[in-house]
């Protein structure tokens, strides 16, 4: 888990820093989607950003190595307008059978790692009747 929240927290950053040099408007229409072999790739709402950002290719790799100092060979736009911006939390409820939620109490009580065991009993009390 701490590592997804690490990779998340990451590439947070890295689209804070692009956002300091994008324009304001840029902010629900860009997502950092990944981060690997030197390569960042971006997913934008629509086409007229996704050329928009192709043109800036080199000016956004020098501001990513002065401000984070990353590395960036490569920036790959893909248009995928599905789930962008506005970020907000969406909160989805849990079903959880009385049984599940009572076994995640009662494993929550073994567990010597009190941050897990509170999560879990977090998580117990959060579950909803299917």
């Amino acid at each position: 888990m701490a590592d997804i929240l690490g990779r998340a927290r990451f590439l947070a950053r890295i689209r804070a820093a692009l956002l300091e040099i994008l324009p304001e408007a840029a902010g629900s229409q860009i997502q950092v989607a990944a981060y690997e072999d030197y390569c960042l790739r971006l997913h934008v709402a629509n086409a007229a950003w996704a050329t928009r950002l192709r043109y800036m290719e080199v000016q956004l790799a020098r501001a990513l190595a002065q401000r984070m100092r990353l590395q960036v060979n490569r920036i790959q736009v893909k248009v995928r307008p599905v789930g962008l911006g506005p970020f907000e939390t969406v909160t989805r409820p849990r079903p959880m059978s009385e049984r599940t939620r009572a076994h995640l109490q009662q494993t929550a009580g073994y567990i010597d790692d009190r941050a897990l065991a509170n999560a879990l009993r977090r998580l117990a009390d959060a579950g909803r009747a299917e």
